[in-house]
Parts: C-alpha cells; structure tokens; sequence
C-alpha cells in the first residue's frame, strides 16, 4: 500500500465546504466523500513545529520533546520516513518542513527526518509581488540544491508535489509522499483568482467569536514596521471580515492544489493502491473566544480537518476521536509493518475499512510554552484542560451540550468525579516536560527582535 501524507497550516476543523457551505473546497469534499470525513480531529500540539514533531515520531509532545518551533527532531528516535526506508518505501517530502531552524537556506541531511528524497524550505511566511515582499519562492532539494521560482508558494508546492508523486510512482517501489502547504497561515495573501472567489463573501459567526484585530506580523520574512505601512494590515488590520475571506481563498487555493495532486495520482494509475491522508497542524481561533491565531486548546485552534480515504474503504462521516500522532500507527499498518515501540497514538485503518471499531475513547494535546501551558483531553462528550505542571482545571466543556464551549463548568461541584477521572488520565499518558529554556535561546537566533514585538511566526 502506498501512502500520500498532504497537510495545511493553519486550516480550523471548519474550513471545508463539507462542513461549513461558505467556503469552496470542491477537491477535498470529493476527497472525504470518497473515504472518511473526521468531524473531531485534534492536533496534539497547535503549533508548527510541534505538530511536526509529533507527526513526524507518533509521539506526543512530552515524549518526543520538540517544544517549539526551530526544534529539531530528537535523536535515535524512529519516524515514519526511516521505519518505511526499512521496509523498502520510497519516500518523500515536499514544502514547508520547519523543523531544526527557520527562514532560508538548505535543510540538512540531519535535519530531515530520514526522507530519502526532499525539497523544502524552514519556514517562510509570505509571498507578494508587492514591494516589500519579495518576488522569490526558494525550496532546496536533497542535495542543498536551491530551485527558485516567480510563483505563489501554494502552487510551487502542488508544482514540486506533482513531479514528485510522477518521480516516486515510477520508482518500482511503494511510496511515502508527504506535502506540506504553508498555506493558510498568515499573512493572507491569495492569488487574485481564489479571492475572486469569496469577493463580499459573508461568513456565519458563531457565538463564542468576539471582535479582535486579525492581523499578525512576520518574522520569516520580516514584515514592515510600524504595521499600517505593511500591505497585509491595510489589506485587512482591523477587519476580520476580510481576513475571513482571504483565509478562505487561501483554503480554496490549497484545495485545488490538492486536486491536481489527486489527479496525477489516478492518471499514474495509484489511485486504487494508495491510502490518502489530508489535516492541518493546527486551526486559526479568528476571534473566538477574543482570540486569534493558535496555541489554544479550544476547538478552532486544536480542531483540524481530517479525511482519509482508504482504497476499498467504507465511506463516511463521523464524530469519532482522532489524532495527528494516530497517523503514523495507520500508515504501519497500511504498509504491512509490525508496530513499533513508543507510540503513543492508535491505527484508525480498521476503522477505515468498516466503520465498527472508533480508533480512541479520548485523545490528547498538549502546549508546553509561555504564560499558560496546558495539557488538554477530549472524550466524545467532556473536553478538560488543565495546567501542564499542576494538573489544576482549567476549563471544562461538555461538547455534546455546549460545542462552541460557552460554558465552563470546572467550578461545578457536580463535576469532580469527572475531572478527576480525567485528569488521572492525562497524568498516566504525558510525563514531566523538562527545561524550555533552550526554546528562548533558539527564539533569540531565529527571531532576534521577536522579545519587543507582537506575533508569533
């Protein structure tokens, strides 16, 4: 069995058309109507690089230890690219990698995660014709080999992806491809084409979103300074309706990306031996809540879209409970490959074939940075986060009576039993996060005036 891994940056769990009307996502609702739409999938970090980390090893955040963003992934540690080199798997990465460092330049060897074949980029928030945006999209290949492009990042991806998938297709060997779109993480900054699309588009608000200023600065590049000389805050500082829709063009954007990735794949005649995986790392909060971006455990920042489609899979829409660190279990799985030791996620293949068996009773994720570390636990019916040392609440949801999380009962004693019970989870699966200073060291040298500014990359 072939494996095709694509995911976003940034996308919230309603950011398809299959669950939200108002945004155009044709290629993906084909995608989930084909295989399984998860309606609770999680990151088990909502942060770049974190997410990575756990995607990369199948571990929660406390175990494999990448903290933050620039945190390469720990040593003598498997991932999913060197177990399925092991086993005869030609595999592959294409797109933002940010793992190991940040901005431009070549991605070591080292750094890579054992992909035999790659070409990518740190992290590089931004594209524009615009002065002062640079006109250059750089990816580097296996070889530190830079490739320059006069394109949207979104469609070099797809570009890059699609030689790719023809390249690994034509190997003689199954196939790991993983492609990693920046998009739609901020800034907003669609092709014309795509904002076309949403042009005076109204979105639904929902009750928990409050009004903030969506606009966030850069560092990879560096965005200008004061912010209304920058062309993305007079394009939207202030406006979320206009945030929304750019966000939702760079959504549709990536969709047809995706489409055309879809579609080499059946034209090289894989579509039926290949199991497809698509989520992001972490969603966009657009003002829930009063907040914006990531890093929080509520339902727009933790919430991803999740679709799998399984060849011979049974088709459907569900609530069961899954997880980025569930990802490398399945693809063991798929590939026939027995699994491995220090996992901390559960193979949702079965679930694929016939719906019976949810893969989790809960799922977890966890933040270890800043002012409010957490660590967070969803049932199908209670959401709890506590603090990430002293496992005091602090939220609870009841998310089959409150979704939007409008009501936080930690505080009623009638729920005790359940924090407890909960919390005595959390303890027996994560363990003690060590020092995190080395994370404001790596802070420093990535982002040198980042400590005087507002944002986060």
């Amino acid at each position: 069995m072939n494996i095709l891994l694509l995911f976003s940056d940034q996308q919230h769990k309603y950011a398809l058309g299959s669950v939200n009307p108002a945004f155009h996502t044709p290629c993906l609702d084909r995608l989930a109507a084909e295989g399984t739409l998860f309606l609770n999938g999680y990151s088990p970090n909502p942060v770049c690089g974190p997410f990575r980390g756990c995607l990369m090893t199948g571990q929660l955040t406390s175990h494999c230890r990448v903290y933050d963003n620039c945190w390469p992934l720990p040593e003598n540690t498997p991932t999913m690219a060197s177990v399925l080199n092991e086993h005869g798997y030609e595999t592959s990465y294409v797109g933002k990698w940010h793992l190991g460092g940040n901005g431009a330049g070549p991605i070591p060897e080292s750094l890579r995660g054992g992909f035999r074949h790659f070409i990518g980029y740190q992290c590089y928030n931004g594209f524009d014709p615009r002065p002062p945006f640079l006109n250059r999209v750089a990816f580097f290949d296996e070889e530190n080999r830079e490739h320059v492009y006069q394109r949207h990042r979104t469609d070099v991806t797809t570009d890059l992806a699609v030689e790719r998938l023809r390249q690994a297709a034509g190997s003689g060997k199954p196939f790991f491809l993983t492609v990693s779109y920046q998009a739609p993480h901020y800034p907003e900054q669609p092709s014309p084409e795509y904002a076309a699309l949403y042009e005076n588009a109204e979105f639904p608000v929902t009750e928990d979103e409050e009004e903030v200023d969506p606009y966030t600065p850069t560092f990879s590049p560096y965005s200008p300074r004061p912010y209304d000389s920058c062309p993305d805050y007079q394009r939207y500082g202030g406006n979320m309706k206009e945030y929304k829709r750019l966000y939702a063009a760079m959504v549709s954007q990536v969709d047809a990306g995706v489409g055309r990735i879809l579609e080499t794949l059946r034209e090289t005649g894989h579509e039926k031996d290949t199991l497809v995986l698509y989520t992001s790392d972490h969603g966009d909060m657009q003002g829930s809540h009063g907040l914006k971006n990531k890093c929080y455990p509520h339902e727009k920042s933790a919430g991803v879209p999740f679709i799998a489609r399984l060849p011979g899979g049974k088709p459907m829409r569900t609530s069961a409970l899954v997880s980025g660190v569930d990802i490398f279990p399945t693809v063991l799985e798929a590939a026939g490959i027995p699994r491995i030791q220090g996992l901390d996620g559960h193979s949702f293949l079965s679930f694929l074939r016939d719906g019976k068996e949810e893969p989790n009773a809960y799922i977890l994720s966890e933040y270890v940075l800043h002012e409010a570390p957490w660590r967070m636990i969803r049932t199908p019916k209670w959401k709890l986060t506590v603090s990430l040392r002293e496992y005091l609440p602090m939220s609870l949801y009841d998310m089959e009576e409150d979704p939007h999380e409008m009501h936080d009962l930690k505080e009623d004693p009638r729920f005790r039993d359940v924090i407890a019970g909960l919390t005595g989870i959390l303890r027996e699966n994560t363990c003690e996060i060590g020092d995190t200073r080395t994370s404001d060291e790596m802070r420093a040298r990535w982002y040198p005036a980042r400590a005087s500014l507002d944002g986060n990359s």
